[in-house]
């Protein structure tokens, strides 16, 4: 009676394990811009409390824990290192790094979010995929120019979460209206924008949204908040509560039934 009691425990302990291991992680956010110019700071010049409102938007919604807020910057092009995007992150509470060395998860996973435009430097396409399937966020700038096939480099990463850049350049010039009902434009009414790429979706990815648009060009588009099947075994992988809740009942009640056969 013992050993039928102690093999169904072991067997139903396997099992969750495996289901476990199995579970989707929690996926974090991709913010895809098709130019680096809404965020610089001629950018902030010429739509000021619009683009602070936007920098301040982002950093919320790239801090998808709510907590203490921490982002990197991973990039040297000068539109994304100004010192207006770093006051509007700043000001939504968040510190901010700078740097283009070590880019593997160990280091990435210390960051919140990442934002990244113009030179890749040391970018993994699948790195950068760990990193959002562990539940972080990335903003990309794309349209820089400082790079051959620069949409190709980054669709090599956007493609697993449903989004797309053109070819440069779409011949999008000057301040655009911004409407929407996406979290990111709270309060945001114009942004400058100066021939960039255009953004769009690939596939059809429930989760990915393209949020702005001029005519048929994409502006912006994010994937947001969706469980992602990842490999048995993948050490990224996290149970979600309620597997662990489903979990803890299973164990308890083979210890009830455990408890009777004696």
């Amino acid at each position: 009676m013992r050993y039928r009691a102690s093999k169904t425990l072991t067997l139903a302990t396997v099992f969750a394990g495996a289901l476990v291991l199995a579970q989707g992680a929690s996926a974090g956010r991709v913010i895809l811009s098709g130019d680096e110019w809404p965020l610089s700071d001629y950018g902030f010049a010429v739509a000021p409390a619009s683009t602070a409102t936007f920098g301040q938007n982002l950093a919320s919604y790239m801090n998808t824990d709510g907590g203490a807020c921490n982002l990197l910057v991973y990039s040297s092009h000068f539109r994304l290192t100004g010192s207006s995007l770093n006051a509007a992150l700043s000001g939504a509470g968040c510190s901010v790094t700078y740097s283009i060395g070590a880019f593997d998860l160990g280091t990435l996973s210390g960051y919140d979010g990442v934002l990244l435009g113009g030179l890749q430097y040391n970018y993994s396409a699948s790195i950068l995929t760990s990193y959002v399937d562990s539940g972080h966020s990335v903003y990309i700038a794309a349209g820089t120019g400082e790079v051959a096939n620069e949409h190709l480099i980054w669709d090599s990463f956007i493609h697993s979460y449903g989004l797309d850049l053109g070819p440069s350049y779409n011949g999008i010039l000057g301040l655009l209206p911004i409407s929407g009902g996406s979290p990111l434009f709270t309060g945001v009414t114009e942004l400058y924008y100066d021939n960039g790429n255009s953004v769009s979706a690939f596939g059809n990815d429930p989760n990915t949204q393209i949020i702005a648009s001029l005519g048929s060009d994409g502006l912006f588009g994010v994937y947001a908040d969706s469980p992602r099947v990842v490999a048995t075994g993948d050490p990224n992988a996290i149970p979600e509560p309620t597997t662990l809740a489903l979990l803890g009942i299973g164990v308890a009640a083979l210890g009830l039934r455990r408890r009777r056969a004696y």
